[in-house]
């Protein structure tokens, strides 16, 4: 989960020589001369990577290490890049990832191919299938123009290509000219045919992430359930237990596997983390008070603003997640600098009107991609021919996947309390969704109720 936000000053560098546990890749003087190529060890890549910190100047070990990866994964231009020259700005945003930009100093230009300015991704996680499958997702989707061009791939991270954007933010995705640019953008994502395993994921990946917190400290013990930004109805205080132990959210995810068989959703490729921040309004356009995009002028454009990013949790799942959990970012924002570094609006969680445009949006392209017949690989199943009955399915989905949602990245947010060395408070965040995730758990209910 990740938006993109560069700060405008100048870059903070320490010119500080790394410690000795770091293998310099330059020497001062040719940042051409390899001392040592240690960035196959991915543990160690991560090692000098998580010592980022935003409040502080970029170390020396990671101003080194970046610069030889530059230099290696880039080429032409900056392997001639000396230690005082080298650009490199921390993002803001990450909460899965660290971010960087790096530029080429003013007096060099590209020798080739290669591009003056890239984005460096660090991976914070550690599983390997998991980052093998997002960096084929990642290549698949950029060469559909669904996203940012792979630059370069390496063990531990990858360039992408720097598209000069700003993050879309959260009260501006609901907003009807967004959202008609943002579901259609969905609906493509969803007839996509990648080359990874074809079975729903979710609650596979949802268990490996309980399983590895349960044998945490803090996976030992019950959770204490208290809230932090989200706010439930008085009635609700009861329908969520005070304290929570592993056990009782791996039956909670029984029960949610239980919906996901009767839930008859098509199952089709998703990209599983449809927020705000991974969605990019390209620089050079602005918003109107609707949401509609507009060209310098003030005129609609009827080219593509947005550009789709952050793929690290796509795979094949119930086209009802993706609905529900684009949904629930209405409501979860981000862009907060304090603790708990984030807050919830909750009353978008019930918006009717919203959702309806939406889905109307998405059903319009997905009727266009059928027509059209050019895509052997689209799913049978994604629509019935009824319009009517096609709308009333999906906002019926994109209502019942918000629980799905909402507990899949409570488990998310246990793992990462435990294990990440990013600035956010997963545990209130976890807290705070499980406790919306049992506040919703009763559409289920009546939903199974009614089978």
């Amino acid at each position: 989960m990740v938006s993109l936000e560069v700060p405008t000053e100048s870059p903070c560098i320490s010119r500080r020589a790394p410690s000795e546990e770091c293998e310099i890749a330059f020497s001062h003087d040719d940042p051409t001369l390899m001392w040592k190529d240690r960035t196959t060890d991915c543990v160690d890549l991560k090692k000098v990577f998580s010592k980022f910190d935003s409040s502080a100047p970029i170390s020396g070990e990671i101003l080194f290490r970046a610069r030889f990866l530059c230099a290696k994964y880039l080429g032409g231009a900056w392997r001639k890049v000396k230690i005082e020259e080298f650009r490199i700005r921390a993002i803001t945003g990450g909460m899965s990832n660290l971010l960087f930009l790096v530029e080429l100093p003013a007096h060099l230009t590209p020798i080739q191919m290669e591009p003056e300015k890239a984005l460096l991704r660090v991976h914070c996680q550690s599983d390997i299938d998991q980052l093998l499958s997002e960096s084929v997702v990642f290549t698949l989707l950029s060469e559909r123009n669904l996203g940012p061009k792979m630059l370069g791939v390496f063990p531990g991270g990858r360039f992408e290509q720097f598209i000069p954007s700003r993050a879309l933010q959260c009260l501006e995705i609901s907003k009807p000219g967004l959202s008609k640019l943002i579901a259609p953008i969905v609906a493509r994502v969803h007839t996509l045919d990648a080359p990874i395993p074809k079975e729903p994921q979710t609650l596979q990946t949802a268990r490996q992430w309980l399983e590895r917190f349960k044998k945490t400290p803090a996976g030992e013990r019950p959770i204490e359930m208290y809230l932090t930004q989200a706010k439930v109805p008085k009635s609700d205080i009861f329908q969520y237990p005070s304290t929570i132990t592993v056990a009782q959210l791996e039956r909670e995810l029984n029960f949610v596997e239980f919906f996901l068989q009767h839930s008859h959703s098509p199952v089709v490729f998703s990209h599983n983390d449809l927020q705000e921040g991974n969605f990019l309004l390209i620089d050079g356009y602005k918003l109107a008070d609707d949401g509609t995009v507009l060209t310098p002028d003030g005129k609609p454009t009827n080219d593509d603003p947005l550009s789709l990013i952050d793929f690290e949790y796509c795979s094949y799942n119930y086209r009802g997640f993706d609905l529900g959990n684009h949904f629930c970012e209405y409501g979860y924002d981000y862009n907060e600098a304090e603790a708990p570094y984030y807050k919830i609006h909750q009353h978008y969680f019930e918006v009717e009107k919203e959702r309806k445009v939406f889905c109307e949006a998405y059903l319009d392209e997905v009727y266009k991609m059928r027509a059209c017949g050019d895509n052997p690989h689209f799913p049978s199943d994604l629509v019935t021919g009824d319009r009517e009955k096609d709308l009333n399915k999906i906002i019926e989905e994109s209502i019942l996947f918000m629980p799905v949602s909402n507990i899949f990245w409570v488990c998310w947010s246990l793992i990462n309390a435990e294990e990440s060395s990013i600035a956010f408070d997963y545990g209130a965040y976890g807290r705070d969704r499980l406790a919306l995730y049992f506040h919703q758990k009763k559409n289920l209910e009546k939903y199974l109720s009614n089978l």
